[in-house]
């Protein structure tokens, strides 16, 4: 008998006791495996659930696991797991408390209405407060990408940007990544100018693309910080680049090619079409990171 509920038992129980027709989708799946592996733990079951926080919340690996994650019939992920609950190598007594937990973290998500509160409550957890700040700047840039203005209660204006990018400044913890303070500032500089621009040459995607490169530079170290129950190897490998710290570098070249556009060309003057070519590619390529 296994002295820990691990990956394939929580994710067989979480699928047997989901309510809805529909695929298990990866975002919810990561998430709802973070508090249940705390509900888990807080009734006295030890769990070998691992996760790092990355992009968006924590993410658990499922490489060393039996659970797949495929893309479902209507586009989106589909999370499988060929266990069956009644074939668990546990006692009847601890897959029941088990099963109670589950039910109780499915609950609490359901009460909340949605993905979006329940990435909201997990950030609550988060381990800097840039986290959370970051979110809401997030929140309100694909707001107003999505046009979408009754979504946030303070809109979605440059003015209400401006005011959460200082707070991101403000809260960053240079103190535990001093080596991070230039890229701070870099990414900041060039949403500032960003912001300046008129409205005929404004582009919220160019920011939400901006912003994703910053993230992912300082979520890679985040991630090799913050982890349960998984080496800062494992995480490395799990981030799923072939070399993390060369990705890592692309995404502070995409920020400081875009701060030599700015030199260049001025926040004012329309840019040169091969150049609104190349920057929209890559605004493609990064606006797909999503908190929800």
């Amino acid at each position: 008998m296994s002295p820990e509920f691990g990956v394939d038992e929580a994710t067989a129980l979480l699928l047997d006791e989901r309510d809805y027709d529909s695929p298990l989708r990866e975002k919810e799946f990561h998430k709802l495996l973070y508090f249940i592996k705390h509900e888990l733990e807080e009734r006295g079951i030890d769990t070998d659930i691992p996760y790092y926080w990355y992009l968006y919340g924590t993410v658990t690996p499922t490489s060393k696991t039996q659970v797949s994650i495929t893309e479902a019939a209507d586009g989106g992920s589909k999370v499988d797991c060929p266990i069956e609950p009644d074939t668990l190598d546990a006692e009847p007594d601890t897959v029941g408390v088990a099963r109670d937990a589950v039910k109780e973290v499915l609950l609490r998500y359901y009460e909340m209405g949605g993905l979006q509160p329940l990435t909201d409550r997990m950030y609550e957890d988060a381990p800097y407060q840039v986290q959370r700040e970051f979110r809401e700047l997030d929140k309100q840039l694909r707001t107003a990408a999505e046009d979408h203005p009754d979504i946030l209660d303070d809109g979605y204006d440059r003015s209400a940007i401006r005011r959460t990018l200082s707070r991101i400044v403000k809260s960053f913890p240079t103190d535990e990544f001093p080596h991070l303070e230039s890229d701070l500032y870099l990414w900041y500089n060039v949403m500032s100018t960003e912001l300046d621009q008129p409205d005929e040459f404004y582009s919220v995607n160019e920011m939400l693309s901006l912003s994703g490169a910053f993230w992912t530079v300082f979520m890679i170290e985040v991630a090799q910080e913050e982890h349960s129950d998984i080496t800062v190897e494992e995480v490395r490998n799990e981030i799923g680049d072939d070399d993390v710290d060369r990705f890592q570098e692309r995404m502070r070249s995409r920020l400081e090619n875009k701060k030599a556009e700015q030199t260049k060309y001025g926040p004012r003057l329309e840019r040169d079409e091969t150049v609104r070519a190349a920057q929209d590619a890559v605004s493609e390529a990064l606006v797909g990171f999503s908190t929800h």
